[in-house]
């Protein structure tokens, strides 16, 4: 009786233990330093670190279905993913001049 607790122990302790430590499921192997052209781009997805890869990861799309990574940490990168983020469409939203804004509340 007492093994089989104390193997029911050591087990729960491998699994926190196996929890608490990243797995190394990073999308990315290597990374590129440049982006090559802009204009070949097709997709750039952003991949914040995780419980599953403790890293930043930006994973380009090319048109002709090539993808790689970029080092988040090269400075023309940076100035990518900043230019990206404030260009990007919010959306379509309502303004109260054309009356489509509902300002009832909730329901």
């Amino acid at each position: 009786m007492i093994t089989r607790v104390l193997l029911v122990i050591a087990l729960l302790g491998c699994l926190a233990l196996a929890q608490n430590r990243p797995s190394g499921n990073c999308v990315c192997r290597r990374t590129r330093e440049g982006f090559g052209n802009p204009k070949a781009i097709q997709d750039i997805q952003i991949y914040p670190s995780s419980h599953s890869c403790d890293k930043m990861e930006i994973v380009v799309l090319q048109k002709n279905g090539m993808q790689y990574c970029l080092d988040p940490k090269m400075q023309k990168v940076q100035q990518l993913i900043k230019h990206l983020l404030n260009n990007r469409n919010p959306g379509p939203t309502a303004s109260p001049e054309d009356g489509s804004a509902d300002d009832q509340g909730p329901v």
